[in-house]
């Protein structure tokens, strides 16, 4: 059989399969892209933020690399002309947090870290940014609450 843009769609007059055809497989492929967006938008907001969940293995990365990585962040972190933080600045203090931090300690043990070496929350950017990122995880959290919303709204309404 050909596929022609000029033929009929068939009716599908069973319930069951037009419920699936109509309904189910829209919300499936609505959901799985979605998903797919949202993962891709997460791995590139990683790939801006990644270098600063391990501080302590900057000091065996090359200084252009670290340089890069900054000023990406900076433009990321930009709005208009205004920028959140200085890409030299936080240069030279995830330099300085490396030589302190032993490699493979994570975000939350440098926080701690900070806390008690007394560093100033408002001149130390490195500290501004690791508090606000567990921040971007809460739009994920949201969908699926959503997505449970509505599953348990379909289950109550289908009989």
């Amino acid at each position: 059989m050909h596929f022609t843009y000029e033929g009929r769609d068939e009716t599908i007059d069973d319930p069951k399969k037009r419920y699936k055809t109509e309904f189910y497989y829209y919300v499936l492929d609505t959901v799985t892209t979605s998903l797919d967006e949202r993962f891709n938008q997460l791995k590139s907001l990683c790939d801006y933020f990644d270098f600063l969940y391990d501080i302590g293995e900057l000091k065996n990365a090359p200084p252009d690399s670290l340089d890069t990585k900054c000023r990406n962040l900076a433009a990321i972190l930009q709005d208009n002309e205004s920028s959140d933080i200085d890409a030299l600045e936080l240069r030279e203090e995830l330099k300085v947090l490396s030589t302190l931090l032993k490699p493979g300690i994570g975000p939350k043990e440098t926080l701690k870290f900070i806390g008690r070496h007394s560093f100033c929350p408002n001149d130390n950017i490195a500290l501004r940014i690791l508090l606000t990122l567990p921040v971007a995880v809460a739009s994920g959290e949201r969908s699926f609450l959503k997505l449970k919303l509505i599953k348990t709204y379909l289950r109550s309404t289908t009989s």
